[in-house]
């Protein structure tokens, strides 16, 4: 091969490499390019995950979990609040945590009872803190009448009942927290709750209109004792900074962001039922639960619109709630479950705001009515009769009564004579000839002849609950329907 010929293949050899080479360049610089496109995307993501949301979404995600823990929150709220006035030594009726606040008389128009209360029993409340360990009461031998302890948690569920019903012996009990597996005194049963915050409601019947019996029941729940098993255990005092609101349903702080620093206080103290962690742990972005402080000021502004929103819808979603249930029979709500709620959050917190406390259904029934027989409104302005068949007298074990209540505070209504329900113990009732009952819901007293049959209703809008106390099978069932309301006509 002559020089000049490989001269010529030496340049193409080297012309080839160097395409190659080139080519691996422009491939590097590709890789490299879409490697730094690959990371500026994910720099991306990363800055749209962790960095601020829009208003839009921070405001729409405020919303969703501020409305959950509403519906969720409200009956432990509601729980604290009633605690927090009933154990405040400024409220007109008050008693120390772990002590029994038993009422001097039946529940009348004014009461310092925040809830709807019956006018058949003398009420002995009690509010526990199960924080520091169990919590005995010491039951004494009491009169052979209906009695009753009911005990709920801290979302109102009731998990246990000591009283007559149930044959309870006299002796003592404890009140254990969740999960705890400590010693109890030799032969001391454990009643374990589901929430470090608990209330007692001790109940016994009373002959109606006869002061000198209400003041016998009175004497005998003040015998009921409560004592911590912990002797060294130091329980918080009221606050200084004023008497608590009343909690009631009209209460401005139920539709303000504040309801939500009640809740973080309810949870700290109450505690919180296993089956509701889940939703409560979304909260903590917002600084909403057990141990947090909430403080709007540290939200944005969009969150705050969020919330605000979430609680004016909440709070009209509970009031509503009891569309959902409602199954009227001659204008009575039946079938509505009290006592116990599982995992209907919404239900607890409706009842938690409207009565608070209502018994399980094999203790009482209440079958509450608004409206009269043609579905109107029941009015101070008209009257009315409620007529039992002697057949359709309320199938009940214990006792029964029929209680007027205001709208919309839920409370006794003032009248004249004083008398706030009619039942099976009203002294001097009279009943037909063939054993039927008539009994007169108006404003004004009735003929002389009707008069010991007459339910005052007083001015204005009102309602009506039939109570059960220990009801046979078929109001259980839901078979027994009570008799509509009626207009009298030309009024």
């Amino acid at each position: 091969m002559t020089g000049s010929r490989k001269a010529h293949r030496a340049h193409g050899i080297l012309a080839h490499r160097r395409a190659i080479l080139a080519t691996l360049l422009v491939v590097l610089a590709v890789i490299a390019g879409g490697y730094l496109g690959i990371q500026a995307y994910k720099n991306y993501r990363l800055q749209q995950n962790f960095g601020p949301l829009p208003d839009d979404l921070a405001e729409a995600d405020a919303f969703s979990i501020g409305y959950q823990l509403y519906i969720m929150g409200v009956v432990y709220a509601r729980s604290q609040v009633l605690m927090e006035k009933d154990t405040d030594r400024r409220s007109p009726l008050h008693a120390p945590l772990n002590t029994f606040n038993v009422y001097p008389r039946l529940a009348e128009p004014g009461s310092a009872i925040d809830f709807t209360p019956n006018n058949d029993t003398v009420y002995g409340l009690a509010w526990l803190d199960l924080r520091q360990g169990p919590v005995l009461v010491t039951v004494p031998p009491l009169l052979d009448r209906y009695w009753t302890i009911q005990a709920t948690d801290w979302a109102l569920n009731t998990f246990s009942y000591i009283g007559s019903r149930v044959k309870s012996k006299p002796g003592v009990y404890a009140y254990v927290p969740p999960g705890w597996h400590g010693a109890l005194p030799k032969g001391v049963p454990a009643i374990e709750a589901s929430t470090t915050g608990v209330f007692l409601q001790a109940r016994m019947v009373v002959q109606p209109e006869v002061p000198e019996d209400v003041a016998k029941v009175v004497a005998e729940l003040k015998r009921l004792r409560l004592q911590p098993l912990n002797d060294k255990a130091h329980y918080p005092e009221p606050g200084e900074e004023g008497p608590p609101g009343n909690g009631r349903v009209s209460d401005p702080v139920w539709q303000s962001l504040d309801a939500y620093s009640i809740m973080n206080r309810a949870w700290a103290f109450g505690g919180v039922r296993e089956q509701d962690r889940e939703v409560l742990g979304m909260g903590k972005r917002l600084n909403i639960g057990p141990g947090l402080r909430f403080d709007p000021g540290a939200l944005t502004e969009a969150q705050r619109r969020g919330l605000r929103k979430a609680v004016e819808t909440g709070y009209r979603r509970v009031l509503a709630s009891d569309r959902d249930l409602r199954t009227l029979r001659n204008g009575w709500v039946m079938g509505t479950p009290v006592g116990r709620y599982g995992e209907n959050r919404l239900l607890a917190s409706t009842i938690s705001m409207v009565g608070y406390g209502g018994n399980a259904p094999e203790e009482a029934v209440y079958l509450p009515t608004f409206i009269d027989s043609d579905s109107n409104p029941l009015s101070g302005s008209h009257r009315y009769r409620l007529h039992f068949d002697a057949q359709s007298l309320p199938p009940v074990d214990a006792f029964w009564s029929v209680t007027v209540y205001s709208l919309p505070d839920n409370q006794l209504k003032e009248n004249p004579i004083g008398r706030y329900a009619i039942g099976d113990r009203t002294p001097g009732l009279q009943h037909d000839a063939d054993g039927g009952l008539t009994i007169y819901l108006q404003q004004g007293r009735p003929a002389e002849a009707l008069a010991s049959n007459w339910l005052p209703t007083g001015q204005g809008a009102f309602w009506v609950i039939l109570r059960m106390y220990q009801p046979q099978a078929d109001v259980l069932s839901g078979r027994y329907v009570p008799p509509a309301v009626v207009r009298s006509k030309g009024v």
